[in-house]
């Protein structure tokens, strides 16, 4: 089985030769045309030259309908291993986030501004003075029976912190609520 390179590689290079070919018959078919015009220009009587002539050119019109079929099945077998190459391919990167004021609240890839290293972020939540303020409104208002704790026990409370695990340095502090 071959590779998808050699395949693209091969179609190529016949899409080429085919397409090289069928300018050259062209370019014949042009010459005997030309040619052709010429002799009935200078020899007006003699039709059994001209019907050759004529036989020629309708061979040229023949190969030159048989390339350009030969070029569209190439062109399209060229497009398909081209698709199904960049199918195979497709590798999807994680995405790199630079602005470091917009990081979410999960591990994600950044460049630390620090030591300059792409890296996955380290994040861990602490408590905010978001956390003890909803601790204090659960407790006012009555929650006693340790509801009001609740907002320590809840990420959704707390801030996050991006940490870069190389050089250990403070990237950003997301802030809840």
């Amino acid at each position: 089985m071959t590779s998808p390179d050699s395949d693209l590689s091969n179609t190529s290079t016949k899409l080429k030769d085919v397409s090289l070919a069928s300018q050259q018959l062209l370019e014949r078919k042009k010459f005997q045309c030309v040619f052709q015009e010429l002799k009935k220009r200078v020899e007006f009587g003699r039709t059994e030259e001209a019907a050759s002539n004529q036989h020629k050119s309708d061979a040229i019109d023949d190969k030159l309908e048989q390339r350009s079929e030969r070029q569209a099945e190439l062109q399209k077998s060229h497009d398909t291993v081209l698709r199904d190459s960049e199918k195979k391919t497709s590798i999807k990167t994680p995405k790199v986030i630079l602005d470091v004021e917009n990081l979410p609240p999960c591990p994600c890839r950044t460049q630390c501004p620090e030591c300059r290293q792409y890296i996955m972020t380290e994040t861990f939540s602490s408590i905010s003075s978001v956390t003890w303020l909803l601790c204090f409104i659960t407790a006012g208002i009555g929650c006693m029976a340790g509801c009001c704790l609740l907002p320590f026990c809840i990420d959704q409370f707390k801030s996050i912190t991006h940490r870069c695990p190389k050089c250990r340095t403070l990237i950003t502090t997301i802030k809840r609520l």
